[in-house]
């Protein structure tokens, strides 16, 4: 009885946040938005920057010193950077206090200025088996790929500080605000005199690009503006600044991006998306399937159009192993697709089971709808 009482609430939660989602896509299509809610800017984006760094202060949880390691070659040279210590390797053989990591951080899209602070990732590349209570020296922080020829290769930023492990994995941690630039990092969006949109990748697809296009050249023609804006590929959209607005390039990108676009005019495919690490399944309330019949195992699912009705010689379900799905409307030739996975949450199918059969229903051409996994 408390495993049936357990798979109701579980199915009420379930069918409970299905309503949810469901209402969050049906709010999106009556109700308008930016443009930005839809594209971002080319050249704004999101910068990474790494380097190599020494911790110490570990509690015999560093890297293992023998045999000239790179953590005590890095030592070493610490140690005579710092305090013009002399050191051979052999002497710092027994030492397990240090260890060498990698270090990265990450910018926004909007840039970085001087003085600016970051949190920082910081992981053991050696044998260290914790960075608990570790502190990283000063470590600079530079582009991750090779400088073009006659370009310096200089830090953007220096990170140090005290290391907060992650609970599930000793070995990395994090600094917070442990990065500090120490060059700005500026975006610019633009390209001589345009800018590109980049369509954001769940919204991507010719007719939405042709859609925001002339939605772009029917806002500008109201200025007197006609043909600003083309589309490239199904992601993105070439807009040419007006002549008029090359002195003021900043204001024309913040009225582009705020330009109104009505909701039914962003038309997306039906999707479901799997969200493995958490087991998420998250479906679109247009997905439908066409009658057929789902095998995994022992579970038999079977797709009835219309409803039997159940007799002695002919049950309707047997509940251990087998269950139907009915339409709900007389005549249709399908079926929404949350039907069937409630029908497999009943049955307490397995997470994994469950995106088989889904993705056997896409394979075999069953089942109306896009799948994303992630």
């Amino acid at each position: 009885m408390s495993g049936l009482l357990a798979r109701c609430t579980a199915n009420l939660a379930f069918l409970a946040l299905s309503a949810l989602l469901v209402g969050a896509v049906s709010a999106r299509v009556a109700h308008a938005g930016d443009l930005q809610e839809y594209c971002r800017l080319r050249g704004l984006e999101s910068n990474q920057f790494e380097g190599i760094g020494l911790v110490t202060g570990l509690d015999d949880s560093g890297d293992s010193m023998k045999d000239a390691s790179p953590a005590a070659q890095s030592l070493a040279g610490l140690l005579g950077k710092e305090l013009n210590i002399r050191s051979d390797l052999k002497s710092l053989s027994k030492i397990k206090s240090a260890a060498l990591v990698s270090v990265t951080v990450d910018i926004p899209p909007t840039g970085a200025r001087t003085g600016d602070r970051f949190d920082v990732r910081v992981s053991a590349i050696g044998s260290a088996s914790s960075l608990s209570r570790g502190h990283l020296h000063a470590s600079p922080l530079k582009i991750p790929f090779e400088p073009r020829a006659g370009v310096a290769w200089l830090p953007y930023a220096v990170a140090s500080g005290m290391i907060e492990i992650d609970p599930a994995n000793p070995r990395i941690g994090v600094i917070r605000g442990g990065a500090q630039m120490v060059r700005d990092v500026l975006q610019n969006p633009l390209e001589g005199d345009t800018v590109t949109l980049l369509i954001a990748p769940q919204y991507a697809g010719y007719s939405t690009a042709a859609s925001l296009a002339d939605l772009v050249n029917d806002e500008l023609s109201l200025s007197g503006y006609s043909d600003c804006a083309r589309v490239i590929d199904q992601g993105a959209i070439v807009v040419r600044i007006p002549q008029n607005a090359l002195a003021d390039t900043n204001a024309f990108i913040a009225r582009l991006m705020t330009f109104t676009v009505p909701g039914d005019l962003v038309r997306t495919p039906a999707r479901v998306v799997i969200d493995r690490a958490n087991e998420v399944i998250t479906i679109d309330d247009r997905v439908e399937f066409r009658p057929s019949a789902v095998t995994a195992g022992t579970l038999r699912i079977t797709t009835i159009s219309p409803e039997p009705q159940p007799t002695v010689d002919a049950p309707l379900a047997d509940t251990v192993a087998w269950a139907g799905i009915a339409t709900s409307e007389a005549g249709r030739n399908s079926m929404k697709l949350r039907a069937l996975l409630d029908a497999l949450i009943e049955l307490d199918v397995p997470f994994a089971t469950q995106v088989a059969v889904l993705r056997s229903l896409k394979t075999q051409g069953a089942m109306k709808a896009e799948i994303i996994e992630q």
